[in-house]
């Protein structure tokens, strides 16, 4: 016998042939561990991103480009390679919601590695 969740609305009978009506069921530690996940890599990238600005030596608008162009490819890449374009089965963002989600932090551990190292790199040049 099989026990059904009461507070899921799924009950014992079979749907008719030809129905859809299909239940989504959310796993919120599921979701908030991809969230985690999603947040790690994306400071671990902005952190790797400005150190090698920095060491590039790249300042002003050249700097917030190459943030922005190294930001977005971590995150098509992550859509692609490991989500296979399917967002909505490991986030409820939208892809404008997933892409802006975590630019605040993610900019300024950026902006903190790459003076950082720009600092370290050229500062007796």
């Amino acid at each position: 016998m099989m026990m059904n969740d009461p507070m899921a609305g799924l009950d014992q009978q079979q749907p008719a042939q030809g129905a859809s009506d299909s239940k989504e069921v959310l796993d919120t530690v599921a979701l908030h561990l991809n969230t985690q996940r999603m947040n790690n890599l994306q400071t671990f990238m902005s952190i790797a991103s400005g150190c090698m600005t920095g060491v590039l030596g790249l300042t002003g608008l050249q700097g917030f480009v190459s943030f922005l162009i190294l930001h977005f490819s971590v995150l098509i890449a992550v859509l692609v390679l490991k989500m296979g374009f399917n967002l909505k089965k490991y986030s409820r963002h939208s892809f404008i919601g997933y892409a802006l989600s975590n630019l605040q932090s993610s900019a300024l551990s950026f902006m903190l590695f790459w003076t950082l190292f720009y600092g370290l790199v050229y500062l007796y040049d």
